[in-house]
């Protein structure tokens, strides 16, 4: 009877070296996985299963709760059991495994339990609650209020946990619960609000802005709010929510945002940029004929706009430079129509006239302007038909008059 123990104990011995030897000769190691219950019995018939990046191995644990399951080297391992007995709430992670290890395992007995959220004894629904294990920093179960406010768990590790509960529009709240010694508890949280103070300024002036601050709640407007002339406003909001800001002003772009409102007074400052344009003015608005007109195009905010494309009549005919000018010649008669362009912007369009000073109808018109000028001053002259320039019929006989009195004037003396 000696001698079978004896060989029993070293066939078990032979078949665990030769097991971690041959996991060891392939670039493999060796996980020995112990599960234990919460009193330190062995744990056998257990599912064991061993995860690593781009992998996993599953074994039942035997009578002594161990279960040996090979792993590459160098991989980062987390072990999972599954028992009809006993519960794990979380793997146990172990890290990167270069060498055969040992790793113990403790299951417990599972629980159930309720918890029941309420505001002002009435039932809250759609409040999120979290179990977390003393002892552990990862969740044990989260989910959310049903319609009469309960949250139930089941299958979880016996044990105390610390329970919270949070909703938006209410401040968060925690306890603490032994599912070892209860089933359910009841946690109540109020309602409440955070002031949140808004700064608005144009973003490259930094100058105070009036402007409209909508805020949005899942997509829903909750409220909006006109800054004062120091670009500031002041407004309540419920606590622990996500909102969406959205500021305008006139001439300017639109800015939307996302704000988190927790339990605590905040502040917060935009700064939006008026809408892009481009404006374009000329040197003149006549031009003759094979001189150039000088071009500068500005930006919204009256800086000059470098790279931007100078159209006439749809054609490009300049490029502007640093300081926003281009020289464009003028080749063509009549009205024409200038335009900038630059990163999608358009200017209005300013009308240049380009001058032909040689035309033929502006040099007609000034001859037959002469010669109506010459026939009016022959019709319109009294001395022009009698060979006197200068003097008409009354001029002379008053010339006579004077000529003979001066006669007898003479003779008397």
């Amino acid at each position: 009877m000696n001698r079978l123990v004896v060989l029993v104990a070293v066939a078990v011995c032979l078949t665990t070296f030769v097991g971690v030897g041959a996991a060891q000769s392939n670039g493999d190691v060796t996980v020995t996985v112990h599960v234990v219950a919460d009193d330190g019995s062995d744990v056998g018939g257990a599912s064991v299963t061993v995860a690593w990046d781009g992998g996993e191995s599953t074994e039942q644990t035997a009578s002594n709760g161990r279960a040996l399951i090979d792993v590459p080297s160098g991989a980062d391992v987390s072990i999972a059991v599954d028992d009809e007995e006993y519960v794990r709430n979380n793997p146990v992670e172990i890290g990167t495994v270069t060498n055969h290890t040992t790793e113990t395992v403790t299951v417990y007995p599972p629980t159930d339990g309720e918890i029941a959220v309420v505001a002002d004894d009435d039932p809250v629904e759609s409040a999120t609650v979290t179990l977390t294990k003393r002892g552990d920093d990862r969740a044990a179960a989260e989910g959310t209020t049903d319609s009469d406010g309960i949250f139930a768990v089941d299958d979880l590790e016996t044990g105390v946990y610390d329970v919270t509960v949070t909703k938006p529009g209410y401040y968060e709240e925690s306890t603490t619960v032994d599912l070892a010694a209860v089933d359910d508890a009841s946690v109540d949280i109020e309602p409440g609000t955070a002031e949140v103070s808004f700064a608005i300024t144009d973003a490259v002036l930094e100058e105070p802005l009036a402007a409209d601050v909508t805020v949005l709640n899942d997509g829903e407007r909750d409220s909006t709010i006109s800054t004062n002339q120091n670009g500031e406003r002041r407004i309540d909001l419920s606590v622990n929510t996500e909102y969406t800001v959205v500021v305008e002003a006139e001439g300017y772009g639109t800015l939307e945002r996302e704000l988190s409102v927790g339990e605590s007074d905040t502040s917060r400052s935009y700064g939006i940029e008026r809408t892009p344009t481009l404006a374009l003015e000329t040197s003149n608005e006549r031009v003759i004929l094979g001189e150039t007109v000088g071009v500068t195009v500005t930006d919204e905010y009256g800086d000059p706009v470098e790279g931007a494309t100078v159209r006439v009549d749809g054609s490009t005919v300049a490029t502007t430079d640093a300081a926003g000018s281009a020289s464009v010649p003028v080749e063509t008669a009549g009205e024409l129509e200038f335009v900038a362009e630059a990163d999608g912007t358009t200017s209005d369009s300013v009308v240049v006239e380009g001058i032909d000073p040689d035309a033929d109808g502006e040099d007609g018109a000034d001859e037959g302007s002469d010669e109506n000028e010459t026939e009016r001053t022959d019709a319109d002259d009294p001395a022009a038909g009698d060979g006197m320039p200068g003097f008409g019929p009354s001029t002379a006989a008053i010339a006579v008059a004077a000529f003979v009195g001066g006669l007898i004037a003479l003779r008397r003396s």
